[in-house]
């Protein structure tokens, strides 16, 4: 019961803070204090009636619940997919890693560190790049490079240009974590006893840093939706952020904000529950 009441006010807290920062655009405008919380007021009212909030589509008001389903399940596909891609690859190759030599772990993990500060944009760029490099020398298109239209689907290169430099984030700090846990007393008593090394990273290891990872994933993903945001607009994509850069307005960013959040706030919830209850468990056993 303690755990779903913590879930639920980190809910609430998440929404509010939506909120709050939806209106600071009319904050830095006007410098005005009671203009800000005026705003957030109409904000919060205007997520109270969601279901009666409207857009301008091409000069007309179209009703917001009706339309935005399909980009928002589009948007979510290429979210979902880039952050499960990312930790997936990231979490194979630290399982590699920590099998190489201390020596050739440094050359990673600085290469690793330079690959960290290349800005989102030079990244999708060479993304885009290297789709036309390839199908210039070989006459194979890996991917369309744009969406034309909103009918248009493109995954390929939404989900690689999104992945990237989480995919970086996660291995990065895979290796940190788990050079960390390997040099607990427990992981020398397994290798004494004549445990393989990799079984002991996989079962025993793993185990024991994925709480830290889940954590970090959190700050991760908000990075990846501020990023979302640059993908959808380079490669003209239709998703849910078209309709807060066409319709700049607080309402319209909070709704948006909200409906991205909402899913995955749900399996993070669901997976730290999971590892409070299993914490609980092995505290009493």
């Amino acid at each position: 019961m303690k755990i779903a009441k913590k879930l639920l006010l980190q809910l609430l807290l998440t929404f509010l803070s939506i909120i709050l920062i939806s209106g600071l655009p009319e904050l830095i405008m006007n410098k005005n204090a009671s203009a800000y919380f005026e705003k957030v007021k109409a904000v919060f009212i205007e997520m109270l009636s969601l279901h009666e909030m409207t857009y301008l589509n091409q000069g007309i008001k179209r009703p917001f619940l009706e339309d935005i389903w399909e980009p928002y399940f589009y948007s979510l596909t290429i979210l979902f997919g880039a952050l499960f891609i990312a930790f997936c690859f990231a979490q194979v190759l630290t399982w590699g890693t920590l099998m190489l030599p201390n020596f050739l772990r440094k050359i990673i993990k600085n290469i690793l560190t330079f690959l960290e500060s290349l800005p989102d944009l030079l990244v999708f760029a060479l993304v885009q790049m290297g789709i036309v490099l390839i199908y210039k020398k070989t006459g194979v298109l890996v991917s369309n490079v744009a969406s034309l239209g909103a009918e248009d689907r493109i995954y390929i290169v939404p989900i690689t240009c999104l992945m990237l430099l989480p995919f970086v984030y996660f291995y990065k700090m895979m290796i940190l974590m788990t050079e960390e846990e390997m040099g607990k007393q427990y992981v020398e008593t397994s290798l004494a006893k004549g445990m393989k090394r990799l079984y002991v990273l996989i079962f025993h290891v793993t185990r024991n840093t994925s709480e830290g990872i889940f954590h970090f994933s959190k700050s991760v993903l908000w990075f990846m939706i501020s990023n979302l945001l640059l993908v959808e607009i380079i490669f003209n994509i239709h998703g849910i952020t078209h309709y807060m850069y066409h319709d700049f307005r607080p309402e319209m960013l909070a709704a948006c904000l909200i409906l991205l959040v909402i899913p995955f706030f749900l399996i993070f919830a669901f997976f730290e529950w999971t590892i409070m209850r299993y914490s609980k468990r092995s505290e009493v056993l």
